[in-house]
C-alpha cells in the first residue's frame, strides 16, 4: 500500500476512534480522550488542545495501521471477524503500552483504570473497523 493512503487511513481511522472516545466520554462522564491523557502523563498539561499529545496519538494510528495490514495478511475471514480479531489483539496491545506508560511516568489518581481499559478496547475496534472498511472501499 502506498504511503500515502497509509497516512489518510491512519489520519481517518486515529479520528473515528478519538471520535468513539468522545462519545464515551460524554455518556459516562468520564475524561476518556487518549490525546488528553497523552498531554497529562507525558508532558504534564491538562491542556484539552495541546498538539503534542495529539500528533503522538496519530503516529501512534500510524504503526497500528502497520501491524494491522501485516496481521491482515495472516487472516483470510471476512470483514466482521477480521476486524474483530485485529481489534481486541491492538486493544490489548493498546492496553498494554498504556499500563506501561502509567508504570514508567505515573498514573493520573482521577483517570478510573477500569473505564479507561475498556474504552482504549472499544476505541480500537472503531480503528480497524474504520481502517478495513478503508482499506477495501476507499484506497
Amino acid at each position: 500500500m502506498h504511503i500515502i493512503s497509509v497516512l489518510k487511513i491512519a489520519l481517518i481511522s486515529t479520528i473515528t476512534m478519538t471520535a468513539f472516545s468522545y462519545l464515551v466520554t460524554l455518556l459516562v462522564k468520564k475524561n476518556l480522550i487518549e490525546p488528553y491523557w497523552l498531554n497529562v502523563v507525558l508532558f504534564k498539561s491538562k491542556m484539552a488542545f495541546r498538539p503534542l499529545g495529539w500528533v503522538l496519538h496519530y503516529f501512534t494510528g500510524i504503526g497500528f495501521l502497520y501491524l494491522q495490514l501485516f496481521i491482515l495478511k495472516l487472516l483470510s475471514e471476512g470483514f466482521l471477524i477480521n476486524g474483530f480479531i485485529i481489534g481486541v489483539l491492538e486493544g490489548f496491545l493498546g492496553i498494554l503500552m498504556w499500563h506501561i506508560l502509567f508504570k514508567i511516568c505515573f498514573k493520573p489518581k482521577e483517570l478510573k483504570l477500569s473505564w479507561y481499559y475498556l474504552n482504549l478496547l472499544g476505541a480500537h475496534l472503531v480503528f480497524c473497523y474504520t481502517a478495513l472498511y478503508c482499506i477495501n472501499t476507499l484506497f
